[in-house]
């Protein structure tokens, strides 16, 4: 008899070690989860990555989904109403006090979205999301010397410049925020029959309006620099009050003008082999 309260005893403390792992695991900060990954290799960072954020280490605010509402074009040339529902923010890893906006490439990016219903944005979706962000921030950027751009010490230093831009313009985390990063996107390009392990890239648009970088899929999937960020696009789309798949849209013949500036309808629309 008691052999086996001992055994429920260790059981239970076993239990409670193992929900205080999971939960510390969960609110570590954007800080330590710096010194983290900050010497390790790309594989192994990006691991780390997406572990913390499909445990659910990310600030609230990052599934608070803004709503926007636009008038597009379809294939036919007919006005729509269409209603968005997307992150205020990029992917981030800690808590609103701490957190880590986190460069990472385009798989992580998209097992992420994949597991939240959600997509990443077309160029054109980029575009809607800075003409309707709450505060657009002047982009930041550091000269390139040698490799320090793709370095983990420079992703951090850029996310906490970032976050002291947004507070000297008076506004708190969780804004609705563009202009920060260069978004990993999805086109036409992720079908390069030559490039067919690459990251299509867009956006950092400056205070005018006009995107610093254009569409290009010049990089390998494990390139990654301080500037790219995934943005997250639910995938429930209201067209004219009707809901729609973000993805199906983008593969029909006549839906697919609302969301890109593609010439066709996209066939492949995640970045998953």
């Amino acid at each position: 008899m008691g052999l086996r309260i001992n055994f429920i005893l260790i059981f239970l403390l076993y239990l409670g070690m193992s929900t205080g792992s999971l939960m510390a695991q969960k609110t570590k900060s954007g800080s330590e989860f710096y010194e983290q990954i900050r010497e390790l290799d790309f594989e192994r960072r990006e691991s780390l990555i997406s572990q913390e954020l499909l445990s659910g280490n990310f600030p609230e605010f990052l599934l608070d989904w803004k709503k926007i509402t636009t008038i597009q074009k379809d294939a036919l040339g007919k006005p729509r109403v269409l209603n968005l529902f997307v992150s205020p923010d990029y992917l981030t890893v800690g808590n609103e006090e701490d957190y880590f906006i986190v460069p990472i490439g385009p798989l992580t990016a998209q097992k992420v979205a994949n597991t939240f219903n959600a997509s990443l944005p077309t160029p054109k979706v980029t575009d809607i999301i800075y003409r309707h962000a709450e505060l657009k921030l002047e982009p930041f950027n550091y000269i390139p010397r040698k490799n320090r751009n793709e370095t983990v010490d420079i992703f951090y230093d850029h996310s906490r410049v970032i976050q002291a831009q947004i507070t000297a313009a008076g506004f708190l985390p969780g804004t609705f925020v563009a202009g920060t990063k260069k978004d990993i996107v999805i086109s036409h390009k992720l079908r390069d029959t030559i490039r067919t392990r690459h990251v299509n890239i867009y956006g950092w648009h400056n205070l005018n309006g006009e995107p610093i970088q254009p569409l290009y899929n010049g990089h390998i999937n494990t390139y990654v620099d301080y500037s790219h960020g995934a943005r997250l696009i639910s995938d429930r789309v209201l067209i004219d009050g009707k809901e729609f798949n973000y993805r199906d849209i983008l593969k029909d013949k006549k839906l697919f003008k609302l969301l890109s500036y593609d010439k066709e309808p996209l066939v492949k629309t995640t970045y998953s082999h």
